[in-house]
């Protein structure tokens, strides 16, 4: 299972990162991301091994991958949403989005104050224009291929076509592909697309110390 860590700069996404995995993050010497495996501790697996005498116990693992920060901006490679960090985002089996709560003036929030609902709305706005620009391109490669297509593939694209315009338009709403009504039809035309809303999203809220009261609020 991999999760993926996003967050705006200074977030403390990388802090979390180290808290999950143990594994301290040189800032000066990371690449665009950092990886760090972990295995899963089961109390059923011993008293299993046990009972079965498997040549290997092999416990489940999730890596967790902490992507470099990137700010708002869609389409724009300093932003952090190229081609590849979404294809990479999108492979992904969830995500956790750091999110920042905690006050320190000698870190300035990258938008120059702390809230943390904005940040959480234009984290949203930005993964669901990637779902939008896919529809949009996929669309139109339809479009194209439609013109050489037999009557049977036709009217299968047509279908997908109405389904992937309606999801825009929920997209353009505001509701995640996650939380949009589909048919099992649906879904199983979709399934070979890795849309980034699709996936389970936490929204973990970084607190700093002395804000435990507003925490538990």
């Amino acid at each position: 299972m991999e999760i993926a860590i996003i967050g705006l700069p200074q977030s403390g996404k990388t802090t979390v990162f180290s808290a999950l995995t143990g594994i301290k993050v040189d800032q000066a010497a990371r690449g665009d991301h950092s990886i760090g495996i972990v295995k899963v501790p089961d109390q059923r697996l011993p008293p299993l091994a046990d009972l079965f005498k498997p040549h290997r116990v092999v416990p489940a693992e999730i890596a967790y991958i902490d992507y470099g920060a990137f700010v708002k901006g869609f389409g724009k490679a300093e932003a952090g949403l190229t081609p590849q960090f979404l294809s990479q985002l999108a492979r992904a089996d969830a995500i956790i989005h750091v999110v920042r709560v905690f006050q320190d003036d000698r870190v300035p929030h990258i938008e120059g104050s702390v809230d943390p609902k904005r940040d959480i709305a234009s984290m949203d706005l930005e993964l669901a224009f990637a779902d939008m620009a896919f529809i949009e391109r996929r669309l139109e490669r339809m479009e194209t291929s439609l013109k050489a297509a037999k009557p049977q593939e036709r009217e299968a694209a047509h279908a997908e076509q109405q389904l992937l315009a309606r999801m825009k338009d929920r997209l353009e709403d505001n509701v995640p592909v996650s939380e949009q009504e589909l048919t099992l039809q649906e879904r199983k035309l979709i399934e070979n697309y890795q849309f980034i809303t699709a996936h389970p999203m936490l929204n973990l809220l970084n607190y700093g110390e002395g804000q435990e009261a507003e925490a538990q609020a």
